[in-house]
């Protein structure tokens, strides 16, 4: 790309990204290899308080120093997983070492040769406000120091290895040069209650995580009954029913059913209300972000949030600095099948260089031109195609208003319901009947369960739709293209007869074949519908607006298809049912049904907010 070019994707968006240019002039800059590579197996890192971190460390087989790059992973440190380069630590150590660069892989507490005890993010006592940030930075500062290091570290991963990069970082290492974060978590309250809701797979699994010390696959895949264990009650001694014992940190979750201090401990952002951003951390992060995500990664939101604080909280020296990548994929992929599509050639990245690029600026000083790219590159699935933009939100983008429509009788896909830009005046209500002892099953979406076969990603939605406890709302088919790039909220009017209950709304693209592809999915539970810091019951049979949060999307409607919209109760086993009851999370021992109302009128006019780009900027 021509500075010329860049400097017309800085000001609007265009249908481009460097790292899918393989020929680019950009690829001559990168370090070439030339280096054989030494390793080191098991080495003790001492950590304050006198526990020993083991590490693996790759380096170059040569004189002379070395930036670093460090792996912080609560699970095994010589993974081999070139199918998914986010998590290949072998992958990057055949890579990155010949290149002049070291890789160290350090399992976190508790886990494989590492000393101490296993916990989730935070330490066992955590009371004392110790977590694995602590770690982290002791880990820095003893790269740092050694001989062979040039005293340039820098930090890489996914998830669970990209949420403790944040949380070392804003403990302010000297030698910490930058951080590439990819599907990172911006609030721990939200990365298991998304919206107050648990989720309750991902719950499990990172549960599973903090009590065992090492990964245990096929017992969880092979072994477990999931589907006995989803459905125990009382939730809160699920841990028993799965472990034969009782796990601090299963307990200290539903001890802690609010966005609390404990939530708070080395989480980077802070969200109380649905779509808020707040200064948390950022201001303690005193280095670059590189944030990559997908369009179904179970921390997509988290990684743009992450993104967002920076650039508005970060430090203001720094806030030009940080990047963001958003591809169509789910959680630790970057290939183009994903889940029922296959989004074409771009949309597969070389991970690996696109890092390379990085780390040569940051801890090199290589003058790469990567800081000239624009500063945000998200794929635009239906066209299939990359775009880069100067900020996010995009800049182009105009809130567009669709309502629901209906005679009152919008259930399932052969029920009534429309999807309308003109706002209703006067309409009958649509109601469903929740119950949830039979809940609506999870198909596609951010979901994960870290289990075997991924039930995540863009599927179709026309099995959920057949049934009367699914509200479809569907659109006339386009007339033309619709371009919608950024963050989704839908509005909706509704009463319930339980005093505590869920809304789920799902966005849905209908190509004329009538194939129903699921696009985002959002959540409210209703206690938390004011704060995620308190609770407030409903009062049954009364009227609320509920702000549902369904996080962002980059998609192309073509012209002939149609938009469509879901609302529902539940989402098994993404969201834990709401048993209906009003008592506190966990304590149910039974279900309650829940008779819905949802209203669409003059007065109620319930909606979906897209924020649509003009079609002149719909890459082609």
């Amino acid at each position: 790309m021509s500075q010329i070019d860049r400097l017309e994707a800085q000001r609007r968006g265009v249908p481009w990204a460097w790292f899918i240019d393989s020929s680019g002039t950009w690829t001559h800059a990168l370090s070439q290899p030339e280096h054989d590579v030494d390793f080191y197996h098991q080495v003790e890192i001492p950590m304050r308080d006198g526990i020993h971190l083991r590490g693996n460390i790759w380096r170059p087989k040569a004189e002379g120093q070395f930036p670093v790059i460090l792996i912080f992973t609560p699970y095994d440190n010589s993974t081999a997983s070139p199918e998914k380069p986010m998590s290949d630590i072998i992958g990057r150590a055949k890579y990155f070492v010949p290149r002049g660069y070291a890789i160290v892989s350090v399992n976190t507490r508790g886990r494989y040769g590492s000393e101490g005890d296993p916990y989730l993010f935070f330490f066992k006592d955590w009371h004392t406000g110790g977590h694995e940030g602590y770690d982290v930075h002791d880990c820095i500062e003893w790269l740092g120091t050694r001989s062979w290091s040039s005293g340039a570290v820098a930090m890489t991963g996914v998830s669970y290895l990209a949420t403790v990069q944040w949380m070392g970082a804003m403990l302010g290492s000297r030698y910490l040069k930058t951080i590439v974060p990819m599907a990172s978590a911006d609030d721990h309250f939200q990365n298991i209650n998304r919206d107050g809701c648990l989720l309750l797979s991902q719950a499990i699994r990172l549960m599973v995580i903090g009590e065992q010390r090492t990964n245990e696959g096929d017992l969880w895949n092979k072994f477990v009954d999931w589907e006995r264990i989803y459905r125990h009650l009382p939730l809160r001694t699920m841990d028993e029913a799965l472990l034969g014992k009782k796990s601090q940190i299963w307990g200290d979750f539903f001890d802690h059913p609010n966005n609390d201090d404990y939530w708070r401990l080395g989480s980077p952002g802070a969200r109380y209300h649905v779509g808020e951003m707040t200064t948390g951390n950022y201001p303690k992060v005193n280095v670059p972000t590189l944030n990559i995500t997908g369009w179904y990664d179970c921390d997509l939101q988290g990684t743009i949030n992450n993104y967002l604080g920076m650039v508005a909280y970060g430090p203001e020296e720094l806030r030009t600095s940080h990047r963001l990548i958003i591809g169509p994929w789910d959680h630790n992929w970057t290939h183009p099948q994903v889940g029922d599509r296959d989004y074409g050639a771009d949309a597969e990245v070389d991970l690996h260089r696109l890092e390379l690029r990085w780390f040569d600026y940051w801890l090199k000083g290589t003058d790469n031109g990567v800081f000239q790219e624009p500063p945000v590159h998200v794929f635009i699935s239906g066209a299939n195609r990359w775009r880069a933009d100067p900020s996010w939100p995009v800049p182009d983008a105009l809130s567009t208003n669709f309502y629901l429509r209906s005679g009152g009788h919008a259930n399932s896909l052969f029920g009534n319901g429309q999807l309308s830009e003109m706002k209703p005046v006067k309409e009958p209500a649509d109601r469903f009947v929740y119950d949830p002892a039979d809940p609506v099953p999870t198909v596609g979406g951010g979901v994960w369960t870290g289990l075997e076969p991924n039930m995540s990603g863009p599927q179709d939605r026309r099995p959920v739709e057949r049934r009367d406890d699914v509200l479809v709302y569907t659109s006339a088919p386009l007339e033309r293209e619709l371009q919608v790039v950024g963050r989704i909220f839908a509005h909706i009017y509704a009463a319930s007869s339980a005093p505590d209950t869920d809304f789920i709304v799902s966005l849905v693209d209908v190509d004329p074949s009538g194939y129903a592809t699921l696009l985002a999915t959002g959540n409210i539970r209703a206690r938390y519908r004011n704060s995620f810091a308190t609770q407030e019951l409903i009062v049954p049979g009364d009227v609320y607006e509920y702000t549902i949060d369904l996080w962002s999307i980059g998609h192309l409607f073509k012209k002939g298809h149609r938009i469509r919209l879901e609302v529902t109760s539940s989402s098994f086993p993404w969201f834990e049912p709401n048993p209906n009851t009003g008592l506190q999370k966990g304590e149910d021992t039974s279900y309650a049904l829940a008779e819905q109302t949802i209203f669409h009128e003059a007065e109620y006019p319930s909606c979906i907010v897209l924020p649509v780009v003009p079609a002149g900027d719909a890459p082609t």
